[in-house]
């Protein structure tokens, strides 16, 4: 506010032309403030003197250049409308296609899609790395979340189908692959509308675009091109120059972005051993079989490339389990001797709080036995993640499996220490003559350090959750009978909350 008090008094001191000859290395002052984004400062100057929109500064640029290129969305909004309103001057065609790439690099699709109303040909119009418009879209894997990019697309697809002699075939299968790397299924989809046969397309390595999705880790890409069933059948049965099924490619070790505290050793192999299952379910039994050039089947690459990180994964989740394991036998022995000391004594009086000494006798060995049961549960589970499932084949053990394990026991391990604090409560009412106030007491203990702890744990609780329910929704056919009505239930709810969406 004082910076624009102060801009204000000073123009009272000025004339116009001291805006234009007073310069710094090269520039006057509204391109600085076109190079800083400041718009109250730009229109001060401006109502000064409107000539200062199209002088350059010392690198040949318009100030609209300037701030777009700065990615100054205000700022390019401002000029680009004050350049549109003045009736005495039009941007240059050279200045409209360097203003029309810098505002697709900076995400300003407002600006791009009015450009590309006025003038259809920018979309077969190359930048510096000879790439159009529509190639420049295609790699931006995150651009559909940015206002304005849906109205981008449609212009850059109708001026397509006003220049269709001007966009070769080349351009348009580069742009495919783009998106199909980046997983922008929007320009995947509007380009397999307008041009249906781009989608049998094979790169320089022979690879389709399901190749490439598979490859890539694009789950978004692999799904689209899964809903075309006939296409489907004819790209899993493709191979690459290397001999490659669609199978060999999922079982490369895929680049995956690092998530700070969450993206572990045994998280990411997990990730990679689902992703290679997926795949494994829609080709044929013989192309499991197939080897490639360097004669590698499909799962034996897999295990190739997956090695150390299956190593670092299996030994990270048997350290973990072996620490819970100790854990749950304190727990149990806690359990075990609490049961075991309890006098029974005057079982029929009801001398006590609430409940007579029978029911309250009841609710404790209930607890008890409960609690030690899911604590017995959790040390097998622990104990099936450090032990092999199979000596003669250890390296080939499901990371995936020995992970929903451990959650599974961790579930059980945090259910028996639940059921300890009513047993705990239970033993000091039998044991003690308590007043009420201190029961309530212990009861309101006992759920603010629940509540502490879900708050502080609260995306340790999320993350396992989404563990089991992703366990439930990828369950296969053979499924225990116990667990196929939650699955079935999770799968309703997963029907649902998508109509609902």
């Amino acid at each position: 506010m004082e910076q624009t008090t102060f801009v204000e008094e000073l123009m009272h001191c000025m004339d116009k032309e001291d805006l234009v000859n007073y310069k710094a290395e090269g520039n006057t002052a509204f391109c600085l403030a076109a190079m800083t984004g400041n718009v109250e400062i730009a229109e001060i100057l401006l109502c000064k003197n409107d000539s200062l929109l199209w002088i350059r500064d010392q690198n040949h640029m318009l100030p609209i250049e300037i701030a777009s290129s700065a990615g100054h969305i205000p700022m390019t909004k401002f000029l680009f409308r004050k350049t549109s309103e003045d009736p005495h001057h039009k941007l240059p065609f050279p200045d409209i296609v360097k203003l029309f790439f810098f505002t697709i690099n900076n995400d300003i699709y407002t600006i791009t899609s009015e450009l590309l109303d006025s003038e259809p040909k920018l979309v077969t119009v190359e930048n510096e790395e000879r790439l159009t418009a529509l190639q420049m879209l295609a790699q931006c894997s995150l651009c559909a979340k940015t206002i304005g990019y849906r109205e981008i697309v449609d212009s850059v697809f109708n001026g397509m189908e006003k220049q269709k002699d001007t966009m070769n075939h080349a351009q348009l299968s580069k742009a495919m692959f783009d998106a199909a790397k980046s997983g922008n299924t929007n320009i995947l989809e509007l380009l397999l509308k307008y041009h249906p046969d781009l989608l049998f397309e094979v790169n320089s390595s022979k690879q389709s675009l399901l190749h490439i999705a598979i490859l890539h880790r694009q789950k978004s890409v692999y799904k689209l091109i899964l809903s075309k069933r006939a296409a489907k059948n004819i790209m899993t049965k493709l191979v690459d120059s290397e001999h490659n099924t669609v199978l060999h490619l999922a079982g490369k070790m895929g680049q995956h972005e690092k998530k700070p505290g969450f993206s572990t050793n045994h998280v990411l192999m997990s990730s990679e051993e689902k992703w290679f299952q997926d795949v494994e379910k829609i080709v044929p039994a013989a192309m499991k079989r197939m080897r490639n050039k360097d004669g590698l089947t499909p799962k034996g690459l897999f295990y190739l490339t997956h090695e150390i990180l299956h190593k670092e994964s299996i030994s990270g989740l048997q350290a973990m389990a072996n620490t819970l394991l100790v854990v749950a036998t304190l727990i149990i022995s806690l359990g075990i001797t609490g049961g075991m000391t309890i006098p029974i004594a005057d079982i029929n009086h009801r001398n006590t709080p609430f409940f007579s000494r029978k029911t309250w006798y009841t609710f404790f060995f209930l607890s008890i036995a409960f609690g030690t049961c899911f604590c017995v549960s959790s040390m097998f589970f622990y104990a099936s993640v450090i032990l092999p499932v199979c000596w003669s084949k250890a390296e080939e053990e499901s990371v995936r499996l020995r992970q929903t394990k451990l959650v599974f026991g961790n579930v059980s391990l945090f259910a028996s220490l639940a059921l300890m604090f009513p047993a705990l409560t239970c033993g000091s009412v039998l044991i003690f003559e308590l007043s009420n106030w201190i029961f309530y007491f212990i009861c309101a203990l006992g759920l603010i350090i629940l509540v502490v702890h879900l708050t502080l744990d609260y995306n340790r609780w999320i993350g396992i959750l989404c563990s089991v329910l992703s366990y439930l929704e990828d369950a296969p056919s053979d499924t225990p009978i116990i667990l196929r009505p939650i699955c079935n239930l999770y799968h309703l709810f997963l029907t649902f909350a998508k109509k609902k969406a």
